[in-house]
């Protein structure tokens, strides 16, 4: 966009095209007016005056005035004027001078040239309003007008008035719709000028500030809300203000969003459009989340964590197995589990992620090492392939090593005993590809569409532990990744996923 920009910029504009024109105009009217002139003032003069001087003047003086008309068009008619009073002046002084020089070449030189550049400058403008019109015309709309019948008379001139009466009456309608559409956004919404005078802000804005906004400064409200580095009347510019999130002097969470309005033929703003977006609510709403996890991962696990140790405590002392002793443990473990899993999904689906450049064969070898001994209980083999062992990603490590685990740990869970699971990473051009393929007992297509909901058990999960969250979990990493994650799975052969992250570049 910016290359179209500077390309438009180097191209010569429609005013350049039409001062193009004119010159070409006003050429070829002194070509034809200044030898006429020199040809009526030779058969002006009478054979026994005539000299090459008394023409020289006439051209003189019909040249200086024409390029007067060109340089001074808004003084046209005094230039006219005082170019013909000069040449009747000039033909009086010489004449007491004993020196007959006629005027009349000159007076008439000057008239028509007047008359002739008048007639085709306004059929320039003519033609550039008629260009104007129809660019106007042909640019898409954005709302429906209010058309007004065609003209179809003969005269150009009342024709290119109707069109620019109603090009005016499309130009009113949409600063109407303009203003109308930036006064009802939910978002408090200004536009200012380059130095950022405030020219309009919607009713949000004046909400959020408590007062009137045109013709205030931008920076002197931001500064009055609390604006990080504006206290005090600290000195800014509001194309290198800083971007933040701020907390104002009502403890509201506010961001500052800023884009420039740039020209159609060049790259310098003419103003600028902010907005302030309370994110009050939603960071009120990640606080709750957040006491909520830590009454999770600990208020709800201490009790749970006592009873199993009570419960170890208690075989000691009883000796021997209990049956009930057993039942209440699984039962507690898979508390355990649950809380565990509204833990991980719970910051799976947080903003709170904290990215890094990560090696991701160094996940994959983490993984392997934590899901190894749960593996062996089963006789599972474990293989592993990474074609390229420096392919690095954006990641957030721990939670990243998790939604690989949950993989690999649901792959052993619906494996049966001596299968074998194969982890295998690959590259292709801007991608990173995991698959995790597995030899269990595979998901029927009618279920495939229901993989990634929440507490979803399937027909091939009865027998085998679990709560339905691990693969909400994952697609919830994935997609903050701005990764995709597809499954293939055929009954009684197995189950392959298949995640891919975008790369980051050397």
């Amino acid at each position: 966009m910016s290359n179209q920009r500077r390309r438009e910029s180097r191209e010569p504009t429609q005013v350049q095209r039409l001062f193009r024109q004119l010159v070409r105009e006003w050429l070829w009217i002194s070509l034809l007016l200044l030898p006429l002139t020199a040809l009526l003032s030779l058969s002006s003069q009478s054979t026994a005056n005539n000299h090459p001087g008394a023409v020289l003047l006439s051209v003189c003086l019909v040249a200086c005035v024409l390029g007067l008309l060109l340089l001074r068009p808004r003084l046209a008619l005094w230039t006219t004027v005082g170019g013909m009073s000069l040449a009747l002046l000039t033909s009086a002084v010489l004449g007491a001078r004993g020196w007959w020089w006629s005027p009349m070449a000159s007076v008439l030189g000057i008239m028509f040239g007047y008359l002739i550049w008048n007639w085709r400058r306004l059929s320039v403008v003519l033609a550039y309003f008629g260009w104007e019109l129809a660019r106007l015309d042909a640019e898409p709309k954005v709302f429906p007008e209010r058309r007004r019948a065609s003209y179809t008379g003969s005269d150009r001139l009342q024709g290119q008035i109707m069109a620019l009466e109603q090009a005016m009456s499309r130009t009113r309608d949409t600063r109407r719709f303009i203003a109308d559409g930036l006064e009802y956004l939910p978002v408090a919404t200004m536009i200012s000028d380059p130095q950022g005078k405030l020219l309009l802000g919607n009713r949000k804005a004046r909400e959020l500030f408590g007062h009137g906004l045109a013709g205030g400064d931008v920076l002197e409200h931001l500064g009055q809300l609390g604006y990080p580095g504006l206290e005090h009347g600290a000195h800014h510019r509001l194309s290198t203000l800083p971007l933040v999130e701020f907390r104002d002097i009502r403890e509201r969470s506010l961001r500052l969003e800023r884009a420039a309005l740039l020209p159609v033929d060049g790259d310098a703003p003419i103003g600028w459009l902010l907005s302030l977006t309370d994110l009050s609510a939603e960071r009120e709403a990640e606080e709750q989340r957040s006491v909520m996890l830590r009454f999770l991962s600990h208020d709800l696990r201490a009790p749970h964590s006592a009873i199993l140790a009570l419960l170890d405590v208690q075989r000691h002392q009883v000796g021997g197995d209990n049956p009930l002793f057993d039942q209440i443990e699984r039962q507690v473990r898979r508390a355990l589990d649950l809380t565990e899993g509204f833990v991980q999904l719970a910051k799976a689906e947080s903003e709170a992620y904290q990215f890094q450049p990560t090696l991701f064969a160094m996940l994959v070898l983490d993984v392997l090492d934590q899901a190894l001994p749960i593996a062996q209980a089963k006789r599972i083999q474990l293989v592993h392939e990474i074609e390229d062992e420096e392919a690095m990603v954006r990641a957030d490590q721990p939670l990243l090593t998790r939604a690989l685990f949950n993989l690999l740990e649901n792959a052993i869970k619906y494996s049966a005993p001596d299968a074998r699971i194969s982890l295998q990473v690959h590259c292709t051009p801007g991608w990173l590809i995991c698959n995790v393929a597995d030899q269990g007992k595979g998901i029927s297509a009618e279920e495939l569409p229901d993989l990634f909901r929440q507490y979803r058990r399937f027909s091939s999960a009865h027998g085998v532990d679990g709560i339905g969250l691990g693969l909400s979990m994952v697609k919830a990493v994935v997609d903050h990744h701005e990764g995709k994650i597809e499954c293939r799975s055929v009954v009684g052969k197995g189950t392959t996923f298949s995640l891919r992250f975008p790369l980051l570049a050397d």
